[in-house]
């Protein structure tokens, strides 16, 4: 935030109290020139040199009173800039006399509410610099007084470029500048929302406040900017959210109750289409029993019901019961899975939560990968952390789809999904364990040629100089 305070300069008048005295003796001579008819010569010599002495000493108290009146100012403009020392200030004071003293005891007090309000104003100087709110203000001559570090940074603008100038003659956004047009003129608070350019798109909440027309008034209208756009895009992510849930919860039920009522119809005593049908539900019973359990379990794990209780485990045993859970489809498919584990590679995490994590990762290799295919499952260590990555060559993922795999419900192929059964959360479910390990988890892909998903979870010292020893010396992706 910049701002200027300068103290104006003292006014010079013209000097009327040498000109007083001037017209003063001048009187004077006038009336003794008349009085001289009446008095000798030498009562006029001594009058006459009293009246000068009179006028020269009248004429030394004035240039002396101006001089110290002048040095007053002079130091009390020094203290209000900051640049004086009021104790050393009134301490020069009480030098001269009964006045002096009086002036050095306002001297004293003028000290300290300078000293107060310097202090006040660095303060909210540093709280409006360090805001995440932007602020952009305007003075009583519609011009932009001030502009703090969170509004430049937002708008991507320059302080320099825009303080002293009127909004409308700056590059800010027109709904800024129509906000403060409409405040000052109005003199009521407006609210405006507006977005601005980017990948992804920011979104901004404007609040225009007027001051009113006070005449002592230094900043006439203001305007607050919040930024808006993780509440946004979490209010977004909620609504497809509800969304997804309410489509994927009533797609298997109206597939039950399709087939239910296809029975109660007469289906039922036909063997072939009776046998047909009970398949269907069973499938698509499990598939409901299948997203409710991943809700549950997501819903838990971001929630913090379901804790994190983490203990020394084996990630070689992890990560074999994970992938005898998969084989079946594997087998199915006739998709070979290929581990390289260590012999024994201890790890500290939640053994429950990381099985969960490798068998969806293993899992969804497995669904996205053509029949025929290979999937590949390997852990080790790469400095302090430990990591499990599942390799594949299934059909990829297009780099646009990348950022978003992560998000719950977000399938790249959701017919392919369907079909075998996935709920489109498996992969969220992978990204909140790993968090709640305060890993990461990264992804290497290429359409058409398959996808390498690699979680890595933080080792304690001890635990990462013991698997460093056993560990099968692939490097981490990322």
């Amino acid at each position: 935030m910049r701002h200027s305070s300068q103290i104006p300069p003292l006014s010079r008048k013209p000097n009327t109290d040498l000109l007083l005295v001037l017209v003063g003796i001048a009187v004077l001579a006038f009336l003794l020139w008349l009085s001289c008819k009446f008095l000798t010569q030498w009562h006029c010599a001594v009058i006459c040199c009293f009246l000068v002495l009179v006028a020269v000493s009248h004429l030394f108290f004035i240039r002396r009173r101006e001089r110290l009146v002048r040095e007053l100012v002079h130091v009390l403009r020094r203290i209000l800039s900051g640049a004086e020392n009021p104790s050393a200030a009134s301490a020069a004071l009480r030098g001269i006399g009964l006045l002096g003293t009086n002036l050095a005891s306002a001297v004293d007090d003028l000290g300290t509410m300078a000293k107060s309000l310097h202090d006040e104003k660095r303060q909210a100087d540093l709280i409006i610099s360090n805001m995440t709110d932007g602020i952009i203000a305007v003075n009583a001559r519609g011009l932009i007084c001030l502009v703090n570090r969170a509004a430049a940074e937002m708008l991507g603008i320059k302080e320099s470029d825009v303080l002293g100038a009127k909004p409308v003659d700056t590059d800010l956004h027109p709904e800024i500048i129509r906000l403060l047009d409409e405040c000052v003129s109005h003199e009521r608070a407006l609210t405006a929302e507006i977005q601005l350019p980017g990948q992804p798109p920011r979104v901004l909440g404007l609040r225009a406040v007027c001051s009113g027309r006070r005449p002592d008034a230094t900043v006439r209208a203001f305007v607050i900017i919040d930024d808006l756009t993780q509440i946004r895009r979490h209010e977004r992510v909620q609504e497809e959210f509800l969304s997804n849930v309410s489509h994927e919860l009533r797609t298997p039920l109206t597939a039950i109750r399709t087939t239910a009522e296809a029975l109660m119809s007469g289906a039922k005593n036909d063997t072939v289409l009776l046998d047909r049908f009970l398949t269907t539900i069973v499938r698509e019973v499990d598939r409901l029993s299948n997203l409710v359990g991943d809700l549950t379990q997501i819903v838990r794990i971001s929630s913090g019901i379901t804790m994190t209780e983490k203990a020394d485990c084996d990630i070689t045993d992890v990560v074999l019961q994970a992938v005898e859970v998969v084989r079946p489809l594997a087998k199915q498919k006739g998709i070979e899975i290929n581990v390289d584990m260590p012999e024994k590679l201890v790890v500290y995490c939640d053994g429950t939560q990381m099985i969960h994590a490798v068998r969806n990762l293993v899992d969804n290799a497995v669904k996205y990968t053509p029949e025929g295919g290979k999937v590949w499952v390997s852990a080790g260590v790469d400095g302090e952390r430990f990591y499990v990555r599942v390799k594949d060559t299934g059909i990829g993922i297009p780099q646009g789809e990348v950022r978003r795999i992560f998000e719950r419900f977000y399938r790249v192929d959701k017919a392919r999904s369907r079909q075998y059964g996935g709920t489109g959360l498996g992969l969220s479910i992978v990204k909140e364990i790993v968090d709640a390990h305060g890993g990461e988890v990264c992804v290497e892909t290429e359409l058409g040629k398959g996808s390498t998903f690699t979680i890595f979870i933080p080792l304690t010292k001890d635990h990462a100089q013991c698997g460093s020893e056993r560990t099968t010396g692939a490097k981490p992706l990322c």
